[in-house]
């Protein structure tokens, strides 16, 4: 059987219950106008008009700031929510990583909510049974498994509803940004089992604020805006699509109702060479952007805890991670010179250093404040440019 998805004209309203602005003196004036001024009820408007078809080999990524309805589409697609105009076809199997937690009973046991958990998926009774076992030992919960819910960590429970969420291998993956949980050995299995069913799914729909997980990964994307498809095609114009929209969204004072833009989301990238330039200080090469396609304004080196800010930071153009990831600019790539007190030469570093990208709030190095996080747990090999900026 093959597996497909077609949307025509998909429009979603959902009702919201706005109170009027009104100043209160006390306690008594919030309750009476609580009690005699309800709340007015209107109806939002969070996807409109969308249409599109995705096919069998399709990888296709969702992307949008956050607001632009990627998490309301994929419930649609997964028939949590009905449309309120149009049409939705789904063929094939179809499972949804959306929340690991669907299903489960505080009060019943392990046991029990793995067929709670089951059924609501859609499982059989006869199949949950055969799978208890595997299940268990995937999440490391054989001595738990009649335990009640509530007394299990909430990392093992994410483990649990991971383990039972990805027991099956089904014909259509929709998933809410990547799926992991847990410790890291439990980080490695999560990740190898992901890898394997993308790879055994005839269709993956994946909205993640990772462009380069999606740039990996998919090979068509969907943009949307304030629950409008403003574009559709290749993940790589998609990319730029997207990208150029942010850039337009930072430069363009938001207007009232607009969806808030991140001065700088997640931030990603590689360190390409870290050579020494004399009295403890190095220049680091690479290139960095954050999820906006916007690059950072800070960066420093991480080592045994202690961060230390670049003295000096050269943009380079980087047209080569421009086209692979869909860039609205090439002046990602950087040349920085910081210096590491105790440290003469590459090796003195250490295997644990990172480079951190981000905002920079202060530039003293003691209280140097990153925007969001990490571009990556590197060392100076760790992470390795796009193929196409090898070379």
């Amino acid at each position: 059987m093959g597996a497909m998805i077609k949307v025509e004209h998909l429009s979603l309203d959902v009702p919201v219950f706005l109170q009027r602005e009104r100043g209160s003196t006390g306690w008594g004036g919030m309750f009476f106008g609580a009690a005699f001024d309800p709340p007015k009820r209107r109806m939002a408007r969070l996807l409109d008009d969308l249409s599109f078809e995705i096919k069998e080999g399709d990888r296709v990524a969702i992307l949008g700031r956050n607001g632009a309805g990627k998490s309301t589409l994929l419930r649609v697609l997964n028939r949590v929510y009905q449309p309120s105009h149009g049409s939705v076809v789904v063929e094939g199997s179809c499972q949804a990583l959306l929340n690991m937690s669907l299903g489960f009973n505080a009060e019943a046991t392990v046991r029990e909510n793995i067929h709670l958990r089951g059924i609501a998926m859609g499982l059989k009774s006869s199949f949950l049974r055969e799978q208890i076992g595997p299940i268990l030992e995937f999440s490391g919960l054989q001595e738990k498994v009649n335990h009640r819910l509530r007394t299990l960590s909430s990392g093992q429970k994410m483990r649990l509803g991971f383990a039972i969420s990805t027991s099956v291998q089904h014909d259509i993956i929709l998933m809410d940004e990547w799926v992991g949980a847990g410790d890291a050995d439990f980080m490695a299995k999560a990740k190898e089992r992901m890898r394997s069913r993308v790879g055994g799914s005839k269709i993956v729909v994946l909205a993640s604020h990772s462009v380069g997980l999606l740039r990996d990964i998919c090979n068509k994307a969907l943009v949307l805006e304030r629950g409008r498809l403003v574009h559709a095609g290749d993940i790589t114009t998609s990319l730029k699509h997207y990208h150029d929209l942010m850039a337009r969204a930072r430069n363009t004072p938001d207007a009232p109702g607009e969806t808030e833009v991140p001065v700088h989301g997640q931030v990603y990238g590689a360190v390409e060479e870290i050579t020494a330039a004399g009295d403890g200080r190095f220049l680091v090469k690479g290139w960095m952007v954050d999820t906006e396609g916007a690059v950072p304004s800070g960066l420093a080196l991480e080592r045994n805890g202690f961060r230390y800010v670049a003295e000096e930071v050269e943009r380079i153009p980087r047209p080569d991670v421009m086209r692979h990831f869909g860039l609205s600019t090439e002046q990602c790539g950087f040349l920085a010179l910081v210096k590491v007190p105790g440290c003469s030469a590459p090796a003195d570093l250490g295997i644990g250093v990172r480079v951190l990208g981000g905002a920079t709030t202060d530039t003293s190095g003691t209280q140097l404040r990153m925007a969001a996080a990490v571009a990556a747990a590197l060392s100076p090999a760790a992470v390795s440019p796009p193929k196409e900026a090898q070379g």
